[in-house]
């Protein structure tokens, strides 16, 4: 190691220790420990360019060790990226660095993480994505070398405890995933201390095992080891684990104590650093010459490379090949636009089928308009009938296949559509609705990344009751609403199902699609072009309005049965579909009292603890919804149990309204 690599190399570590000592909180620990690996992978192997970061083949980097934000920050500062002096001081402040990774949060990050295990399977979907989009441009041009960046994941002790980790790893290593490397800081010490009685296991044998390489660097390794480390496991046709055996806050007072592991360094523990680092700058201060060394550095081995990337673009331009004038606006713009229109269809007044059923034809009326369209489901896909037709399922030898098999990883599931999302693909993934739970972590990723998502949940309501008790949501649809920018789609029948898929593809937006699995007819009245507002009126009062119905999926059939029904016995009622809260709220009051106007009676009836359209309901008498948890037993059964049948919903909606 070279004088000018040791110097930008210590400055670089204290800069990070400044940056937390300042917020008053950190890990100062892992940064003293990874800061070599951090630095090597910038100046040696990072294919970036930090003044253009819509170089769209970059290399990713994903922080799934989120306490190293701060030493990725100051490693970019010092890289020539678009950061100042005042954003490395204001970090964890208001609008200022966030303490964990945030998309675009300075400009160049790549992904939002935090929670343990969230960045191994989003690194996993950025591999899949990118075998993805660079098997569609070899089919059209293998000359053309276009997409073939490496992601980069940094690890702790709790991405490796994690069980959406564990999933993630499983299914890279299947896929046999190249271009996708972990760099696991493995220092044995956790918040609460050693790691003996909690994490003993062979991470060699246990990963080789996964199908990954493993490379293991013990004691204090140079740069020279790490970058032909790093490179060695870049030009693997399978994932990658590089094992760092490190020294939690290498180099401090409390060098290998679990202290370090947050908080921040003491006065006197940061001064002897600087002393042993030979650094008599004041803090935040980095010295003009290791600025100009590591640009040297970055520039010298990108300079080829960028060479031949613009050869290959270049040549990709000249084509002027549909398919892959798609991609090339998707890579250049980081979207994908599918036009789904649903007055091009017509359908049968007399159409009836399970709503999954209605569902995958008009999943495969889609497909076909683009190969960027494409998803999988977590090893139920018979069940929730997502398959796309005409298509095998991906692998190693069928990279460009639209079906994706998860397994049984709901977890990582949605993590790694998460992934493939933030290149631009149009990605969906589907399990049941009462597994929705298992992902919750990664559905509020999306939200916050607000990223176009389709997350698919089928079996809706008590429908779904002949298994077990677990199998039945009860509370997953309140939860899922809860989630902030997650819209929520829930429709009837044949028209609101392609409704709902118009809609998702116009908004580019996350979004929960949830589908029943029973039979359901095209309804009197509904509506594709109507679901984008949210809620509309599916069957309108005759003269005087004597009540509303609110309902949709399952239920509004049942709801505009009771209508017509009650309208015999002279009760004039008015029924709403409503397909999506989310947009029904984002529209105007006028839109709003139109459809639900003020002062009128209105009930609920929903499948769920219905607790988000409580606010629509007259009061809690008038809110029809299932608050406990039912028995198992035919769809019939349980309705009755529950007093959700359709006779007893009639009973109460006659008594609410008659009033």
């Amino acid at each position: 190691m070279n004088q000018s690599d040791i110097k930008a190399l210590n400055e670089l570590k204290m800069l990070s220790i400044d940056m937390i000592n300042n917020a008053k909180g950190g890990h100062p620990g892992t940064v003293l420990s990874m800061a070599p690996v951090m630095y090597t992978l910038f100046t040696r192997v990072l294919r970036v360019d930090s003044k253009n970061n819509n170089y769209f083949n970059r290399d990713r980097v994903i922080l799934s060790s989120s306490g190293l934000a701060p030493l990725y920050y100051a490693m970019c500062y010092m890289a020539g990226y678009p950061l100042t002096k005042e954003n490395l001081m204001n970090y964890r402040r208001l609008n200022g660095l966030p303490a964990t990774p945030e998309l675009h949060n300075p400009l160049f990050m790549d992904a939002t993480t935090g929670n343990a295990g969230d960045g191994v399977g989003v690194s996993t979907g950025l591999a899949l994505g990118r075998r993805y989009i660079e098997s569609l441009i070899k089919e059209e041009d293998n000359k053309i070398n276009l997409y073939d960046f490496t992601t980069y994941c940094f690890l702790s002790d709790a991405d490796m405890m994690s069980g959406a980790s564990l999933e993630a790893f499983s299914f890279a290593g299947s896929q046999k995933l190249g271009h996708l490397v972990f760099l696991y800081d493995n220092n044995r010490i956790g918040m609460e201390g050693s790691l003996d009685t909690v994490f003993d296991e062979n991470l060699t044998k246990s990963f080789e095992a996964k199908g990954f390489y493993v490379d293991t660097l013990k004691g204090d390794v140079t740069i020279k080891d790490i970058e032909k480390a790093i490179l060695n496991a870049r030009s693997l046709n399978k994932p990658a684990l590089l094992i760092f055996n490190t020294v939690i806050g290498k180099d401090s007072f409390n060098e290998g104590k679990n202290i370090l592991h947050s908080g921040v360094l003491s006065f006197d523990d940061a001064n002897n650093l600087r002393r042993k680092y030979n650094l008599f700058l004041p803090p935040f201060e980095v010295s003009k010459d290791s600025l100009i060394f590591i640009e040297s550095q970055m520039t010298t081995h990108m300079q080829k490379i960028k060479e031949k990337w613009n050869e290959s673009y270049a040549r990709a331009k000249n084509i002027n090949n549909e398919n892959l004038n798609n991609i090339l606006y998707l890579l250049e713009n980081g979207t994908t636009d599918i036009s789904f229109a649903s007055e091009n269809y017509k359908i049968n007044d007399a159409y009836r089928e399970p709503l999954i059923e209605t569902n995958n034809k008009v999943m495969n009326l889609i497909s076909p308009k683009s190969n960027l369209f494409l998803g999988g489901s977590a090893g139920l896909s018979l069940y929730c009938r997502t398959n796309l037709n005409g298509f095998q399922y991906m692998n190693e030898n069928s990279p460009k296949a639209k079906n994706i098999r998860f397994g049984v990883r709901e977890r990582a599931m949605g993590y790694i559509v998460n992934g493939m999302a933030l290149l631009g693909l149009r990605v969906f993934s589907s399990t049941l609705l009462s597994y929705a739970d298992e992902m919750k972590s990664s559905l509020r990723q999306g939200a916050i990344m607000s990223l176009p998502v389709t997350y698919i949940f089928t079996h809706d309501s008590l429908y779904n009751s002949e298994e077990s008790s677990l199998n039945i949501p009860v509370e997953q649809l309140d939860m899922l609403r809860s989630i902030p920018n997650l819209y929520v789609f829930r429709p009837s029948d044949i028209e609101e199902v392609m409704g709902s898929w118009e809609t998702i593809l116009k908004i580019k937006k996350p979004c929960a699609l949830l589908i029943t699995k029973n039979d359901s007819p095209k309804l009197p009245n509904s509506s594709a072009k109507k679901v984008i507002g949210g809620a509309y009126i599916i069957k309108s009062e005759k003269t005087n309005l004597d009540g509303i119905i609110i309902s949709s999926g399952s239920e509004l059939i049942s709801a505009m049965q009771i209508a017509y029904d009650l309208e015999m016995k002279g009760l004039d009622i008015r029924v709403v579909s409503m397909p999506s809260l989310e947009l029904f709220k984002l529209q105007d009051k006028t839109y709003k009292e139109s459809v639900l106007p003020p002062h009128v009676k209105t009930v609920v009836i929903e499948s769920s603890l219905g607790l988000s359209l409580k606010e629509y309901a007259t009061n809690e008498d008038y809110l029809l919804n299932i608050a406990d948890y039912p028995n198992n037993g035919l769809p019939i059964e349980v309705l009755q149990q529950m007093s959700f049948d359709y006779d007893s919903l009639k009973l109460k909606v006659e008594a609410l309204l008659s009033k």
